[in-house]
């Protein structure tokens, strides 16, 4: 083990949850914190470097997409699952625990898990972060208020901590910010690990944004330290990987093989996923990425074959294959179905059957109203936990075929709705939300990823919108449409002065990041590390030393 420093500067307790705070951030779980972030730094440091290395060696051209995965000879299978790992047919998602009410209600919910979130679904304000880890505690204790009184009765909770690229601000070990997701982890497990594994019910995990297998091997690493560290059973840990990076789809059997003894599965992410794409080659005019509510669906060859090469890699090693979220809801003020509500509900089961068609073995919704109808597709379609017995014929999916963007343009629909979401999800993560709704369907990181991704692709290249003759994309026409939709939202919201000045604000935000020479990597690393976010959710908070 490496020398472990004492030296551990942390934010003091948000305003009203002194109680909390204390519970959470006991010496014995600071200390666990500095030995986990002083073990596993410089490993995440050298990823860190990697990705950029990787980014330089693609802005050459140097990179050729092509399948390098050196596990895809070798006979191996993951660990056998736990019993109630086995069917995972449906996940509540980006539910974040800061959230109670909404926490709570999950846990009483007939779904097999929910994605607690502290990644996509969750804003990381200091109170967020604090509120949430100390849910998770009570939850997992049978102590949180309203919750169900048998843990055992819980759906599983899969743990999504932040990614790599996000940094907690308010945590300094030894002179430098911590890296978020050291920092989630480490306080999770230190509460948690123990009890979950007791009662038989974790600790399992969702890891995102995953870019190549070092990044697994290191939360391999990661989870077998903490084992031993911990003194769970090796193998306790779980995890199914979201594979929603462009480079990753790759990788996937090395990814999985990486992690084969805390393995669960991996996870298709559409919008984070096509967002990569833009990310990775968006300079490119082959790669341009057409409207996406009119273009962009599980039924284009690019997403289809990328689909079919993870239940193929997932089920020949004995892993389960699962699809993304469901964005949709139901009107609000509802507590039941309504005839009216029909086609919402049909919309998803249509979607998702593609998923369960090609052999997935899961997926995520957000709304809880829909789960009854969804377990009744479920029912309908399969008989068994899971598809591990379906394996899609690979044989002519190509690497290149995996960046096969389909042809079709630009709408001025689909232009305004990315610059709705994406200004909108900066105005409410400037309030300390990780999500919104709007226009029938709930909004998160991943599609303002994408959304922000294609307006800035879309005024780099000049887009032509195609039912607009002459028109093409400038920032000068999406200066405009923000105006508009701002002014739109003063005369339909009833709109405070703050409230003003933070919209203000996310327009110029959101016209910086649309508008820079070269791309920026996450949305939420931008937001997260600004000026205007820090300054507005942690003003007060001062540093308590632990020395």
């Amino acid at each position: 083990m490496k020398n472990c420093p004492s030296r551990i500067l942390i934010e003091s307790s948000p305003h009203r949850l002194e109680s909390a705070y204390k519970e959470v951030f006991t010496d014995a779980a600071l200390d666990f914190l500095v030995e986990l972030v002083s073990e596993f730094d410089q490993d995440v440091d050298l990823i860190l470097q990697n990705r950029v290395k990787r980014r330089v060696l693609l802005e050459q051209g140097d990179w050729i997409p092509e399948f390098k995965n050196h596990s895809e000879k070798l006979e191996w299978k993951i660990d056998e699952l736990p019993q109630r790992l086995r069917n995972r047919k449906l996940d509540l998602g980006d539910v974040s625990p800061a959230n109670t009410v909404h926490f709570v209600d999950c846990l009483y919910a007939d779904v097999q898990g929910i994605q607690v979130d502290f990644d996509d679904g969750h804003c990381p304000t200091w109170r967020n972060t604090v509120l949430g880890l100390y849910n998770v505690a009570k939850a997992v204790q049978g102590t949180l208020k309203g919750a169900p009184a048998d843990v055992r009765s819980y759906p599983l909770l899969m743990l999504r901590p932040r990614a790599f690229n996000m940094i907690e601000h308010h945590c300094i070990i030894n002179g430098k910010e911590v890296i978020g997701p050291l920092f989630d982890f480490a306080i999770l497990m230190y509460h948690n690990a123990r009890t979950m594994v007791e009662l038989g019910i974790g600790p399992y995990f969702y890891l995102s944004k995953i870019e190549d297998p070092s990044e697994t091997e290191l939360w391999n690493k990661i989870f077998c330290w903490t084992e031993h560290r911990l003194d769970i059973p090796k193998g306790s840990i779980k995890a199914c990987v979201l594979i929603e990076n462009i480079l990753a789809a790759f990788r996937m059997e090395d990814i999985l093989y990486s992690l084969k003894n805390h393995a669960i599965g991996l996870n298709c992410g559409i919008w984070d996923y096509c967002a990569s794409i833009v990310a990775k080659f968006g300079k490119r005019e082959k790669f341009l990425l057409p409207d996406r509510n009119k273009y962009v669906n599980m039924g284009q060859p690019f997403l289809r074959n990328y689909m079919r090469l993870l239940v193929n890699v997932c089920h020949k090693r004995n892993a389960l294959a699962t699809g993304g979220m469901a964005a949709k809801v139901l009107p609000s003020g509802k507590e039941k179905l309504e005839l009216s509500d029909e086609h919402i509900i049909e919309a998803v089961k249509l979607a998702k059957s593609v998923e369960i068609d090609a052999g997935g073995d899961g997926f995520i919704i957000y709304d809880l109203r829909m789960v009854g109808a969804i377990n009744e597709l479920w029912e309908q379609k399969i008989h068994t936990d899971n598809q591990l017995n379906v394996i899609p014929n690979v044989d002519r999916i190509t690497a290149s075929s995996l960046l096969q963007i389909p042809s079709g343009g630009v709408t001025i629909t689909g232009l305004n709705n990315n610059i709705t979401v994406a200004l909108l999800f900066i105005y409410h993560w400037l309030t300390g939300s990780g999500i919104f709704f709007l226009n029938g369907s709930v909004e998160d990181s991943a599609t303002a990823e994408i959304s922000r991704s294609q307006l800035w692709q879309w005024i780099r290249m000049g887009a032509i919108i195609e039912d607009t003759e002459g028109t093409f994309v400038t920032r000068k026409l999406v200066y405009q449409m923000l105006d508009q939709i701002i002014s739109n939202a003063y005369r339909l919201w009833c709109i405070t002065p703050p409230d003003r000045k933070r919209l203000l604000s996310s327009k110029y935000m959101l016209l910086d990041i649309i508008s820079t020479r070269n791309y920026i990597e996450f949305i939420t690393t931008h937001l997260n590390d600004g000026h205007k976010f820090r300054t507005l959710h942690n003003k007060n908070d001062g540093l308590m030393a632990k020395l």
